[in-house]
């Protein structure tokens, strides 16, 4: 891989780490911000401090090498095929993240939370057709297919069980609004946390594989992880307003018991199908199923399944509109190299 095309596929991944927090800064203070337990300015600037906090983290954790890497984004077969041909490999990674760019912001536009990890899945799979490497995408479909079928279904179970607890202690007046708005404040936080550890492997993932095809050893990656780190926390205080309204206030009319049943959920889902299947696990998917498990605890006429029904086309459609602009991206810039 050329020297030019290493820097240009470096570019596009900040751009992406940005807008990854930008988009998903809806995870964490969504709830909060629709229950009142925070403010919208408290609650942005603490989910880009716990989200810069959890991408360090999990950056000091991992054991950063060129083979974790290639697992985690299902390129293996891709590098293989393409080791005599590194700029072929930079086009498609370049092809891949900007159908993600792409996805991330038109989903903004149209206020629809969805998952960053199955848009950059779907544009691999996208870029193994173009290449004419169809055989290789049951890895891709597997990290796309198993998180998706568990994940939602965990998170919403585990939120409607939480919340009907919720309820409980709410009769018998064992709880409080007070404990419930400060168990929220913590509970936002650790989703913030979970977000930064989970998706800063994206980035940090594409720039140790551009890397070690130009020749570099991790020591460029632990170099530009900070910065990832810092894209993800800056794009995070931005807020995606958008996606925000409708997570906290379209799906559902939302509580602060819901809110705190829904992000607290979402946080032990992630941890235990993380360290489980070891495969990434969607904070949009996980917490917009949380609150619909939580509104479902109050009964089904308290779910606005219009925008439901909407939220679960898009994700359906997620992986199959970044693959096929990726398929485009990757013919037509192979052509032209």
């Amino acid at each position: 891989m050329s020297i030019g095309l290493l820097v240009l596929v470096v570019a596009v991944v900040l751009v992406m780490a940005y807008v990854n927090g930008f988009h998903d800064a809806s995870n964490a203070v969504s709830t909060a911000i629709a229950t009142r337990s925070l403010r919208e300015s408290t609650a942005l600037a603490l989910a880009s401090v716990l989200n810069l906090l959890g991408a360090l983290l999990a950056v000091l954790m991992l054991t950063l090498t060129s083979q974790w890497a290639l697992r985690l984004l299902g390129l293996e077969e891709m590098q293989a095929a393409t080791a005599d041909r590194p700029n072929v490999l930079a086009l498609a990674l370049i092809a891949i993240v900007v159908s993600t760019l792409v996805w991330e912001v038109g989903t903004w536009w149209y206020g629809m939370p969805s998952s960053t990890w199955h848009a950059f899945y779907g544009g691999v799979a996208g870029a193994y057709l173009a290449l004419g490497m169809g055989a290789s995408l049951e890895r891709v479909a597997a990290l796309v297919l198993i998180p998706t079928l568990l994940g939602p279904v965990m998170a919403a179970a585990l939120s409607y069980l939480t919340m009907q607890g919720l309820l409980a202690l709410g009769r018998s007046e064992r709880l409080r609004m007070g404990h419930i708005r400060f168990a929220q404040t913590i509970s936002a936080g650790a989703v913030a946390t979970g977000h930064g550890m989970a998706d800063v492997r994206l980035p940090v993932a594409l720039v140790m594989v551009a890397a070690a095809s130009a020749g570099f050893d991790a020591t460029l990656t632990l170099a530009l992880a900070v910065p990832i780190a810092v894209a993800i926390a800056a794009g995070t205080l931005m807020g995606g307003h958008r996606i925000i309204r409708t997570i906290g206030r379209r799906m559902t009319d939302l509580s602060a018991a819901q809110g705190l049943a829904a992000e607290s959920s979402a946080v032990v889902v992630m941890g235990a199908l993380a360290l489980g299947i070891h495969a990434p696990i969607s904070t949009s998917h996980t917490l917009a199923s949380g609150v619909v498990g939580a509104g479902l605890a109050r009964g089904p006429r308290h779910i606005k399944w219009d925008v439901v029904q909407r939220v679960l086309i898009t994700w359906l459609v997620t992986p199959l509109g970044t693959g096929l602009m990726a398929v485009g991206m990757v013919i037509i810039a192979t052509s032209l190299a």
